[in-house]
């Protein structure tokens, strides 16, 4: 819909702040080119923006469920980066060898947009539709504030409603800052996407079937006041298909070409402006106007393809390992890899530290050196558990949380009463006690693992059940 906007649809198609006013991509306005029926079509195309902020809402949603903050980190960056960078680099490359439409690209212009927060600091976007780019990244940021204290049930409705609540006195301020966190323009759209995937995973109830219609009430008015009757019945069916993927009523459109059409998407997003209005610029005179804009679709389909194959699939897993190791001992911290080095070096038999965590993730005793587990989780979270995520009767997504911050481990594996939480057969680092938990004030009889989870290296068993029903709570004490 983006593309057929910008390539059909924009009356003065040229590239943003940096375009010569007296040229334009096609040399005229795009309603002399296109048949008129085609060109007023394509010139609501800009609502699919809308759209993709409340995908954004359901994905991201369901992308940082059960993870830490910085692993959800890791996940994002992973996703945009590497395909950003390429596009980035490829348009600037473009631009700079073809400057017909531009006027002064400089190579450090190219080099601040790959931070993606050039706008923050008053530098041009290279591609204007890269401004959807900083949006998204405020949404990350907001959500990643809440999922400080673990991603549940109950902090993802607050999260809905106070972003809302947020939201009406930002429309009316007119304060560049606060409109650029709160975004009242398209909060409610990514308030839709969370409510939507909250219904998707849970099922329905009033509370969230009334988030989800506020959000419609506010954005069939958003960002432009008085829309024209077009806008309304395209973002109304919006909302009607993310409602019939929330109710599971398209689970069977599973067709294996559309992960691929859909991976190919964002590139796509990245790459079509800029290069596509300047293939306009420049064969534009020679070229049937209809005949070039399905042949530079085409084109950039297949470029968007390439980026993919070529940088997403091979630079993604890499990325994500580096990242991964980095974030680990960040986790760890300097004291407690050296803690654990010295501890491995000691024990021998146990084997040798490995950056800086001790040799299959225990010490002398089952107990790990200054509580860092294996796998580069440290003790005072829990191992394989989130920090501050504790099971709450009537929570549907319940944890049955190993320990809480700071809880140690007694001898031969087996752990100190437990708080607030469920009993577990080891806690901080991974054990080969027989983990006989003791039962914890208002927690949940520990020393049962859960299925799957025999007593070895990784004595994180979750007590079988134990986990409250709740609404949408799993049996057996297995997290969502």
């Amino acid at each position: 819909m983006v593309v057929f906007y910008h390539y059909i649809g924009v009356s003065n198609a040229r590239i943003g702040h940096r375009g010569h006013s007296e040229v334009l991509a096609w040399g005229t306005s795009d309603h002399n080119l296109f048949p008129q029926f085609l060109h007023h079509a394509a010139t609501f195309g800009w609502t699919g923006v809308e759209l993709f902020f409340m995908i954004s809402g359901f994905v991201i949603c369901m992308s940082g469920w059960g993870r830490r903050p910085a692993d959800f980190f890791v996940s994002r960056v992973v996703r945009l980066v590497p395909a950003y960078w390429a596009a980035t680099l490829l348009t600037g490359a473009v631009l700079l060898a073809f400057p017909k439409l531009t006027s002064g690209i400089k190579p450090s212009m190219i080099l601040t947009n790959l931070t993606m927060v050039q706008s923050a600091y008053g530098v041009p976007s290279l591609v204007p539709a890269y401004w959807t780019l900083f949006v998204e990244l405020t949404f990350y940021l907001l959500f990643g504030l809440v999922a400080i204290g673990g991603v549940t049930y109950r902090r993802m409705v607050t999260f809905c409603v106070l972003w809302s609540v947020a939201s009406i006195p930002a429309a009316t301020a007119h304060d560049p800052v606060l409109n650029m966190i709160i975004n009242p323009p398209y909060s409610p759209f990514f308030v839709a996407g969370i409510a939507f995937f909250l219904i998707y995973k849970f099922g329905s109830n009033l509370l969230l079937w009334a988030i989800v219609v506020y959000s419609w009430l506010i954005a069939v008015n958003q960002p432009n006041t008085s829309p024209p009757p077009q806008v309304v019945i395209l973002i109304s069916a919006f909302f009607v298909i993310m409602a019939a993927v929330a109710t599971h009523r398209l689970d069977r459109v599973s067709w294996r070409w559309l992960t691929v059409a859909g991976a190919l998407t964002y590139p796509l997003y990245l790459i079509h402006q800029d290069i596509g209005f300047t293939i306009f610029s420049y064969l534009g005179h020679s070229v049937p106007p209809l005949l070039l804009a399905v042949g530079t679709y085409v084109l950039m389909l297949a470029v968007a393809w390439l980026i993919y194959r070529l940088v997403e699939r091979p630079v993604a897993p890499l990325l994500k390992a580096r990242l991964s190791e980095a974030v680990a001992k960040v986790r760890l911290g300097p004291a407690a890899g050296m803690a654990g080095g010295a501890v491995a070096a000691a024990t021998g038999a146990h084997g040798s530290a490995a950056n800086g965590a001790a040799a299959n993730g225990s010490a002398a005793n089952g107990s790990a050196a200054n509580g860092a587990a294996a796998n580069g989780t440290a003790g005072g979270e829990g191992a394989g558990s989130d920090p501050a995520r504790h099971g709450q009767a009537g929570e549907p997504h319940a944890d049955a949380a190993a320990s809480s911050a700071g809880h140690s481990v007694g001898a031969n594996g087996h752990p100190v009463t437990s708080h607030n939480g469920s009993g577990s057969g080891s806690s901080g680092g991974h054990s080969n006690g027989n983990g006989h938990g003791t039962r914890a004030p208002g927690g949940h009889p520990g020393g049962s693992r859960a299925p799957g989870h025999p007593s070895g290296p990784h004595g994180n068993g979750h007590p079988t059940g134990a986990q409250p029903a709740g609404v949408g709570g799993s049996p057996n004490g297995r997290r969502d």
